[in-house]
């Protein structure tokens, strides 16, 4: 009796439709799986991304506390004020010092510029 229970359940896995059934299973089983994959490689790729945010923002961070700190300071402020609104106390004076190259270079190209080809050919003979 055990070998007729045994051949007929043989005889169910072996049939087409059973095959068919186990194939059907694999290849869902299959597919969950890759999507699964797809799913993990983008959260990977999304968590890189956010720690290198996270570490420029903490960067950021450091910079800006070293700012405040600079800032806080009177000397800090005055700094600042200096820096971006070229400021002067009561009492001081700005000197711009312009090198005497810079400006022989600058004043003949412009004056050449400004009188054409014919006003710089008469430039040469001074007229």
């Amino acid at each position: 009796m055990k070998n007729g229970k045994q051949g007929t359940m043989r005889k169910l896995l072996s049939s087409p439709i059973s095959l068919i059934i186990v194939l059907f299973a694999f290849v869902v089983l299959w597919k969950a799986s890759s999507n699964i994959y797809e799913k993990v490689l983008i959260s990977r790729t999304k968590l890189n991304q956010a720690q290198a945010e996270f570490s420029k923002l903490e960067f950021r961070e450091k910079d800006l506390g070293s700012q405040v700190s600079r800032l806080s300071t009177e000397q800090g402020i005055d700094a600042e004020i200096r820096s971006k609104y070229k400021g002067v106390r009561p009492g001081e004076f700005v000197a711009v010092i312009i090198g005497d190259s810079q400006v022989a270079s600058t004043s003949n190209a412009s004056s050449t510029a400004s009188v054409g080809w014919f006003g710089a050919v008469l430039q040469r003979f001074g007229f």
